[in-house]
């Protein structure tokens, strides 16, 4: 009974072997595998690609070995000697941003408290001098600017840059209304918003629009069905110096300060200045595990940015960034060639990369991982982060198997990293797909039967194929 068990599994093997996987149709792919001997299995491997959110292990690859493990983002509150006196403060304050990714507003209230005074007699500066350039990178879809995965980086980042707000539509033919909690220094108009029914025909060619204008206002256009709770909302801050005064305002406020003199902006810390208060990030490794397992976006750019002012000692930007990348990369043995890097998150267009070239990235790695202790920053399949729930590794076999970065931009399904096979061996993978497109109704038909999309399917069979150690049979090759 047992050989006969062991030859069906064998042959169930065998079939599943024998089966080629199909690529999406009219779609294009990357794939590439490297073992314990080398290469094991390349198609399209030099083809460039946008590597989406991929681009996020380069970032953090160049943070770690340019910044150090002991890295913390330091937010510093500076006056000349002597100017605090008892609880007040005779002279002019700094705050010094350094973009700090994690910064929040309870953060900032938290400064102020520290500096333990009840008056300021003097100017307040907003040093902005750590970054320069744009705060958007340059191949964003201007479409996303109003989302907060979007959210402008900046020298002041607070609360990632992004704020909350409802819109109430109770009523058909009533307007809707939009809110926002107290203090918080934005604001929403929803009056052109039409509340519309289920059923109306008219809804399949409306949406809920939002228009931006100076001064974080945020109005609503467009169409909305109705809905008995407030309907929650998330805005990337259009005006980032309005957004920091406004907290700046807000955290005094609350700290019991009174400020007599105005609010300015600087690019330069005073000279020979003492820190009043400071606030500090967590250390680096627990930073960088949030941007790769959650994919977040504000952190990556912020950290392209830092590197770049690190490596060249100059206010970063997105190009110091993406050149101090390179050539952090490069001292260490890792040739990115002809790749295109246009930023830190992989949300620009402009990104190109090949699968092969990401795989150097991932074999530096995994030969200094003993030093680095990179690998278990990213997510795993079935335990965490963008791979929790990813339907390419469902399979009980896979749980905790595969360690990778995802990255999705449109038409674009990406997964670089490792994979721990059935055999025991680790081995490191880049699979790139692009160019993933469906008609609507077939596309429909794929959302309301909540099917696994046909990338998604030929991912699995490539991942699974690894893991078992078998060959990978790809259809027309």
């Amino acid at each position: 009974m047992q050989r006969l068990l062991i030859g069906v599994c064998a042959l169930v093997s065998l079939a599943a072997q024998a089966a080629p996987l199909t690529p999406p149709q009219g779609g294009q792919y990357a794939v590439i595998v490297q073992g314990n001997n080398g290469v094991e299995f390349a198609r399209h491997a030099d083809d460039m690609i946008a590597p989406a959110s991929t681009m996020k292990v380069l970032t953090a690859l160049a943070a770690r070995l340019e910044l150090g493990a002991d890295f913390r983002f330091s937010t510093e509150i500076q006056a000349k000697p002597g100017a605090r006196q008892g609880n007040a403060l005779n002279g002019d304050l700094w705050i010094n941003f350094v973009g700090d990714p994690t910064l929040s507003r309870m953060d900032l209230l938290a400064l102020f408290k520290q500096l333990g005074v009840s008056r300021i007699q003097g100017n307040v500066y907003v040093n902005t001098g750590a970054y320069n350039g744009y705060e958007r990178g340059n191949g964003w879809s201007w479409g996303d600017q109003t989302l907060c995965f979007a959210a402008p980086v900046s020298s002041v980042i607070i609360d990632k840059n992004c704020a909350y707000g409802t819109i109430t539509a109770t009523q058909i033919g009533r307007p809707a209304t939009g809110n926002v909690a107290t203090g918080v220094p934005i604001s929403i108009s929803a009056e052109n918003v039409e509340v519309m029914s289920y059923g109306d025909m008219a809804r399949q060619f409306c949406a809920l629009e939002v228009d931006m204008a100076k001064g974080n206002h945020y109005e609503l256009k467009g169409c909305i069905t109705p809905n008995k709770e407030p309907q929650g909302l998330r805005f990337a801050i259009h005006d980032v110096e309005a957004w920091g005064w406004d907290n700046i305002r807000w955290a005094m406020d609350r700290a019991g300060i009174q400020h007599d003199g105005l609010l300015r902006v600087t690019h330069k810390a005073p000279q020979g200045a003492e820190t009043l208060a400071t606030h500090t990030s967590a250390p680096l490794p627990v930073m960088l595990a949030r941007m790769l397992k959650k994919s977040d976006n504000t952190y990556a750019d912020s950290f392209l940015k830092t590197v770049g002012r690190h490596y060249y000692n100059k206010p970063g930007s997105y190009r110091s960034g993406t050149m101090a990348v390179r050539a952090i990369l490069t001292k260490h043995g890792i040739n990115l060639g002809n790749a295109t890097l246009a930023d830190g998150s992989g949300l620009s267009a402009h990104n190109l990369i090949s699968a092969r070239q990401m795989l150097s990235v991932l074999s530096f790695i995994q030969k200094n991982d003993a030093e680095l202790d990179f690998i278990k920053l990213l997510p795993s399949s079935q335990v965490d982060g963008t791979l929790a729930w990813r339907r390419s590794v469902t399979a009980p076999m896979m749980k905790n198997k595969v360690h990778a970065k995802t990255g999705t931009i449109t038409g674009t399904s990406n997964l670089a990293g490792f994979i721990d096979t059935a055999g025991g061996q680790r081995k490191a993978f880049v699979m790139f797909q692009r160019g993933l497109s469906q008609d609507p109704a077939t596309h429909e038909r794929y959302r309301a039967s909540k099917a696994p999309w046909p990338w998604t399917v030929f991912e699995k069979g490539v991942l699974e194929s690894i893991y078992q150690q078998q060959p990978i049979q790809i259809a027309g090759q």
